[in-house]
């Protein structure tokens, strides 16, 4: 039983360290953003799946009022969306980061998904919407799109929740190993 327990904690410290470690600037040089890190709102998944947002960007990358935003995911779990909202984000007018050169999608119609993201669930006033990805964006994965507005104003405030999320698989095996763990204790215990 001691042997179980020891590497039972051997997983958990090995899973824990694996989500903690640093994810790469997650948005490329484009347009005007010239600058690392190049996006202008950085939103942090968090490993309680709130979201923290960081303005350290440059500003529009086309000058005007579109910002490039990543996403970064520090959770331990797949993330399929976020909902966000914000004065008009969603109100795209053709000059996504897909013009500027930036890799899409084939399932973006927009031309601001990025090379994983498209939207959904926009509502009337282009202020709420949901960024889907493609495949899951994994624990410790990144990647970046692009919103209308320069969202890295003090008076651009941007919120937004985490959609349904996918347990990673070594979650998954640690559970299993702790459910036959405890199977194994119980029927030693009889």
């Amino acid at each position: 039983m001691k042997q179980i327990s020891a590497l039972m904690l051997a997983l958990v410290a090995s899973v824990a360290a694996g989500t903690a470690s640093a994810v790469p600037t997650p948005c490329p040089s484009l347009g005007s953003d010239t600058t690392s890190p190049y996006c202008g709102v950085i939103i942090t998944i968090n490993p309680n799946l709130s979201l923290s947002f960081a303005k350290p960007g440059p500003g529009p990358y086309d000058n005007i009022e579109d910002t490039m935003v990543g996403i970064v995911n520090n959770s331990a779990s797949t993330i399929n969306g976020l909902t966000l909202a914000g004065s008009n984000i969603f109100g795209f007018d053709g000059d996504g980061i897909n013009t500027y050169g930036a890799q899409g999608n084939s399932k973006d119609t927009t031309g601001y998904g990025g090379p994983m993201t498209f939207f959904t669930n926009i509502d009337s006033t282009h202020s709420t919407g949901t960024a889907n990805f493609i495949g899951g964006l994994g624990a410790g994965q990144s990647t970046y799109f692009s919103l209308e507005e320069d969202l890295t104003g003090a008076n651009t405030p941007l919120r937004g929740t985490v959609g349904n999320t996918v347990p990673e698989p070594a979650t998954l095996a640690l559970l299993g190993l702790g459910l036959v763990g405890m199977g194994y204790s119980r029927r030693k215990a009889k």
